[in-house]
């Protein structure tokens, strides 16, 4: 073998060698919450514009679960902890105070709920308000979740 095809043939198997290493992407960022641990905002700035923080993992350690209200401030559910629910991105804004404190419109699968009061629509797919602070949610990666699935 020649020296020039030895040196092509080295070149061919260290490209190929690359090419089948794990590409490493751009971990996308998540929302952050302030001092006293609220989220204020969804909005997250990326390379190509900003994006809604979309999915929130239920944290609070209250053995009788996340309460989560309906428009009228009543609390309907309890969410359990290690649910997964998606904010309610259709709605104009998601986020809204309240007596000065951050609530977040999520969207609520049967099997998010601990505990559902309501009569007629009990373990269905709903739309409540939970508090948006970080002693009970935090913010999931998409990217995350995607890797989750099978």
């Amino acid at each position: 073998m020649t020296g020039s095809r030895r040196h092509s043939l080295r070149v061919g198997l260290l490209t190929l060698l690359f090419a089948l290493q794990p590409s490493l992407a751009q971990v996308a960022e998540v929302v952050a919450a302030d001092e006293q641990g609220d989220f204020r905002t969804l909005s997250i700035p990326a390379a190509r514009g900003r994006y809604l923080q979309r999915f929130w993992l239920i944290v609070d350690q209250d053995p009788r679960g996340l309460l989560c209200r309906n428009s009228q401030g009543r609390a309907l559910i309890a969410l359990r902890r290690g649910a997964i629910v998606e904010t309610a991105s259709q709605e104009k804004e998601p986020l809204i105070l309240q007596q000065t404190k951050p609530y977040l419109l999520v969207r609520v699968n049967g099997r998010d709920l601990l505990h559902d009061v309501r009569h007629r629509e009990r373990g269905l797919p709903t739309t409540c308000r939970i508090r948006a602070n970080s002693s009970f949610i935090a913010p999931v990666l998409e990217d995350a979740l995607l890797e989750l699935k099978p």
